[in-house]
């Protein structure tokens, strides 16, 4: 038997890009939801019917207008609305609190350029972004109004992150509510330091797993402080996360195709896998989206990561580049045989790269680029692995850089071995395990 619902939407009538948008949101969203036997008409009243779906449309022009926008906060906080979001909305945080609507953005961020995409129906390369937006709105639609209601496996908190990370946070909240989770937050935090703090802490009660996005750039969030959203998502799940050992799981994640160059950030992600309450119970991944949720999977079935122990490295290459190459460029046209190489991509976490480091006996650093304080931090890692209780003791211990430019002065004096050239000139000689 096919459902009735009505619904109600509000936006500023004497702007005509928001009106058209309006109404072509209404034909495609009552198309959708045909097939799942709904069927849609749209309130004629100005008078707000509680029962009714409301939607508000809302641009960057409709800002200008300090009655309409009155008259929309009167939805704020309400679990009936959504706010629909044509364009971007910048610097509104003083004048208008977004963070009190769920929003559904049909515009986003290109992560590598910053150029903002509309989506918009038949729109060449942003029409499946378009019917991709319609879709998730049916879904919910239907759910709420089914006379069925589904119990969620469970809560995850998919920490929200910035603009052109949006897309990638959209894909993995579909993905869990296709896995029958409850995803939070579903609203923008508030741009209040203690509000957002409390609201954080209240969307992560009741959580199994925790994802972190890790986003190119450091940027600040609140007006009066220096930090980050981000991080400050970040430091919270950490303190809950340490009371709750053996029933959450937690990961940070950087996208394989990112090259953090921002310093900030790069200081940022270095203090995460080094605080010691940090990284409790955590996993650090730089992999695709698709293998975050090959991992993710497993870990919401109950299945063990703690797999390929049995395989560690006999010689260890940490790079300061994501060329998946580099273990060809040290072994060179004639493998040492006998000789399991790794290195520090492909996804492993911080833990993996201590117990790479403890059980290596030979470890390579291939510095190409200036960069200090990665540097250090690499160098300080070898010795920190040594505080495992599976360590071994290296028998060479080698430092690669491009050029004699890069300072590493301070620490040559801890390596057995110091070359200066591109690693797939350097002749190592690795078979020779004993020297």
């Amino acid at each position: 038997m096919d459902k009735t619902i009505n619904l109600d939407f509000r936006f500023r009538k004497n702007n005509k890009e928001t009106v058209n948008f309006s109404e072509i949101f209404f034909q495609d969203l009552r198309k959708c939801l045909s097939r799942f036997k709904v069927i849609v008409s749209q309130s004629e009243s100005k008078a707000s019917n509680p029962d009714n779906f409301i939607f508000i449309f809302l641009s960057a022009k409709d800002l200008e207008d300090l009655e309409f926008t009155k008259e929309i906060l009167t939805f704020a906080d309400s679990s009936n609305s959504i706010l629909i979001n044509i364009d971007p909305l910048k610097g509104i945080e003083k004048v208008f609190p977004l963070h009190k609507f769920k929003i559904i953005r049909f515009w986003d961020e290109i992560k590598e350029t910053g150029e903002v995409r509309l989506f918009r129906r038949n729109a060449s390369e942003n029409n499946a972004f378009y019917w991709e937006r319609i879709t998730d709105i049916s879904i919910e639609i239907d759910e709420r109004y089914s006379l069925t209601k589904e119990v969620k496996k469970g809560k995850v908190f998919l920490a929200q992150t910035d603009n052109a990370q949006s897309a990638d946070r959209d894909n993995l909240m579909r993905d869990l509510l296709e896995l029958d989770y409850e995803v939070l937050p579903d609203r923008l935090f508030s741009y209040d330091f203690n509000e957002c703090t409390e609201q954080i802490k209240q969307q992560l009660k009741g959580c199994k797993l925790i994802i972190h996005p890790i986003p190119l750039v450091y940027s600040k969030y609140f007006s009066d402080r220096q930090i980050s959203l981000i991080e400050h998502q970040c430091v919270l799940s950490a303190q809950f996360a340490a009371n709750k050992q053996h029933d959450l799981k937690r990961i940070i994640w950087i996208p394989s195709d990112f090259d953090i160059t921002d310093e900030e950030n790069q200081i940022f992600v270095e203090k995460i896998q080094r605080d010691q309450d940090q990284t409790n119970n955590t996993m650090v991944l730089k992999v695709t989206l698709e293998d975050l949720k090959k991992i993710y999977r497993r870990i919401l079935s109950g299945e063990d990561l703690h797999t390929g122990d049995n395989n560690l490295p006999d010689v260890y290459i940490v790079a300061d580049n994501d060329d998946e190459t580099v273990g060809e460029k040290l072994m060179g046209p004639n493998p040492s045989k006998g000789l399991n190489i790794g290195n520090n991509f492909k996804g492993i976490t911080f833990n993996q790269h201590l117990k790479y480091l403890a059980n290596s006996e030979i470890v390579v650093i291939n510095y190409t680029a200036d960069n200090e304080p990665w540097f250090t931090m690499k160098v300080n890692d070898i010795f920190k692995s040594k505080a495992l209780n599976t360590s071994k003791p290296f028998k060479r211990l080698i430092l690669v850089k491009e050029n004699k430019d890069l300072n590493t002065c301070a620490f040559e004096n801890r390596f057995s071995e110091v070359h200066v050239g591109a690693l797939k000139d350097v002749k190592l000689n690795l078979a020779v395990k004993n020297n």
